[in-house]
């Protein structure tokens, strides 16, 4: 069985366990999809081969997938978060990533009041970058042929990093190597091959993608 990993800046490579994503946790990009404020945080999972530490994204014929760039985090270790002053601690490192989503399926699994789990969990659809130990807290952001497309902050999330630690290890408790993608500002948008991808934070690039056939 093959294992899957993400590695850290300084080297070490981390076997991934488990990929969680947060959903609905930027106001402005709530909007943009109309849909409605959660009453509080809820979350979906990815399976291990979505898992893309590549530079490629490769689009299936036909199918209508967007980009969503996120905070990505590393959990560094296992068990229960007892409140949100302990959550941090449960941080193992930091990175930008994108959920890449099929947005009509979602659309339609949405209105059949069914599970994303398919329109979300494809092969490559969780792409991260390396992980470093140092927070980001400036904007991070996703270029689209050398266009600014989403730029947001940690700051403007409606669930904060401990929040979501806090809630999701209270329900699943977390296991060290699970990745927790934090959630995604406006301004998602559909690729097409050719697109190049840019993703980082501040001044720094993390990641240049190309997205293929």
């Amino acid at each position: 069985m093959k294992n899957y990993h993400i590695k850290k800046n300084n080297g070490e490579s981390v076997l991934v366990r488990n990929i969680y994503c947060i959903g609905r946790n930027y106001s402005e990009h709530i909007k943009e999809l109309n849909n409605a404020k959660p009453k509080e945080p809820f979350f979906f999972q990815k399976s291990l081969p979505a898992l893309n530490t590549t530079n490629k994204i490769y689009l299936s014929q036909n199918k209508d997938i967007q980009y969503e760039v996120e905070i990505v985090l590393l959990v560094g270790k296992s068990g229960i978060s007892t409140s949100t002053k302990d959550a941090s601690s449960f941080i193992g490192g930091y990175t930008v990533g994108i959920d890449l989503t099929k947005r009509n399926y979602q659309n339609q699994l949405k209105e059949d009041k069914l599970p994303w789990l398919l329109s979300k969990s494809f092969l490559g659809s969780a792409v991260v970058s390396e992980f470093s130990d140092e927070p980001i807290k400036e904007d991070f952001w996703l270029n689209l042929n050398d266009e600014k497309k989403q730029k947001g902050n940690s700051n403007q999330m409606i669930s904060s990093f401990a929040e979501q630690i806090n809630f999701l290890s209270n329900k699943i408790p977390l296991i060290e190597g699970d990745l927790i993608f934090t959630g995604t500002p406006e301004g998602v948008g559909p690729l097409k091959v050719g697109d190049k991808i840019e993703i980082g934070f501040g001044d720094s690039t993390l990641n240049t993608l190309s997205v293929l056939d």
